[in-house]
């Protein structure tokens, strides 16, 4: 066996305005845009293919200025069941040339090709995987080659679109260290603005710094995590259950001192309610049994579960549960921690709800409000706007 490995990291060009010239080739060549509201007073850019960025456009950015950017700009509204189809389809080809395969979004993938080593050059096997990914899927694609994830990943960002880009250890000084600190991945916007305070500009500049312990106190493991990668030092193995379908789902948070007051308590539950939330939406599933865990001053922790008949996904109804069971069952003694867990999970072809006169107007209203919220906090960020809790009388 090796003692080295190739790794892949496969992304798919512009992926949703790709998806839809699939259905409509005769979009390729025009500037496209995608995005999930129709009217140009409300919509936000989600993707655009490389026409159109050729004017200016790009994704999270309001329609409006889309198109004056862009008069000749053609907007398609998001078609979310054909992007799913084609991302399995993408990581069932994968698939085939190994069963080391971690799907790391709906559009990118890493691949271990390690074992093929002495049957193809890296290179040409990229070429075949590109030009399979082009004949079959009708979709472009830039892939990296390198030792490992992290240098794969950036390896597949320099050459786009349709690049393919080997980056080996020898080449970080040339190639990976010049780039600005905030193209390394990993190092969000706010992290980058706090390294260049202490004059980190540039990833040669993180790799080489000397006050290790500053950067661990500022970023934690994910600090030194980010020396590690720059020098070419990641070990992160493959995995290819890392997006399965989960058995459970939930969220907690410990408090930073003793909570005593219900309304502290259920305002923290509820933002524990809308993560929980927002990730069954993103795997497509329903609750039947959601539990609520206290714990308090003495790490005395209790679990108490309620499950309906009903499977349920949005935010209110999950709420409305851990509410009842807070009343029940929180005696008011100080808490150090409060959390949301969801089980018994279905996906979201078995459920049907049944709606009738009194609740079909809520349930439009409370879906609308939803997806407003998440586009906000999609652009802005979570905390700058929550739903607020409905106070009712005390038991």
């Amino acid at each position: 066996m090796p003692i080295f490995r190739i790794i892949f990291h496969i992304d798919l060009n512009a992926f949703f305005a790709s998806c839809e010239t699939t259905l409509r080739p005769e979009l390729e060549n025009l500037p496209l845009a995608i995005s999930g509201e129709k009217s140009s007073k409300r919509g936000i850019v989600t993707t655009a293919n490389y026409v159109a960025r050729q004017f200016g456009v790009h994704s999270a950015m309001p329609l409006m200025q889309a198109k004056k950017k862009c008069p000749s700009l053609v907007v398609v509204p998001a078609n979310f069941d054909l992007y799913r189809k084609i991302s399995q389809q993408f990581i069932e080809l994968l698939q085939t040339y190994s069963d080391q395969v971690e799907k790391a979004s709906i559009d990118e993938a890493y691949v271990d090709v390690t074992h093929l080593y002495h049957q193809i050059h890296p290179v040409k096997l990229a070429q075949q995987i590109q030009m399979r990914i082009q004949n079959e899927l009708k979709i472009g694609c830039s892939i990296g080659i390198a030792p490992n994830k992290f240098l794969a990943k950036m390896a597949s960002d320099m050459k786009k679109p349709n690049g393919i880009t080997v980056l080996r250890k020898r080449d970080l000084p040339s190639v990976l260290w010049p780039l600005p600190i905030e193209e390394m991945f990993g190092v969000g916007k706010a992290s980058s603005l706090k390294l260049k305070q202490l004059g980190i500009n540039t990833i040669e500049d993180l790799v080489h710094y000397k006050e290790v312990e500053k950067i661990e106190q500022l970023f934690g493991r994910h600090g030194l995590k980010w020396i590690e990668n720059g020098k070419g030092n990641d070990q992160t193995p493959i995995n290819p259950n890392k997006y399965e379908v989960p058995s459970s789902i939930g969220h907690s948070t410990t408090f930073t001192k003793d909570y005593c007051f219900d309304e502290e308590i259920k305002k923290e539950a509820k933002r524990m309610c809308i993560k929980t939330s927002n990730r069954l939406k993103r795997y497509q599933l329903y609750a039947k049994t959601i539990s609520i865990q206290l714990k308090d001053h003495t790490f005395k922790q209790i679990t108490r579960s309620k499950t309906v008949e009903i499977p349920i996904q949005r935010v209110d109804e999950l709420y409305s549960i851990i509410e009842e069971l807070f009343e029940e069952h929180w005696e008011g003694q100080p808490l150090r921690l409060v959390g949301v867990n969801t089980t018994n999970l279905v996906s979201t072809n078995k459920v049907t709800q049944q709606l009738n006169l009194f609740n079909y107007q809520s349930f439009a209203v409370e879906e609308k409000l939803n997806q407003t919220l998440q586009k906000i906090k999609t652009k802005h960020g979570n905390h700058l706007i929550q739903k607020g809790i409905q106070k009712g009388k005390k038991k």
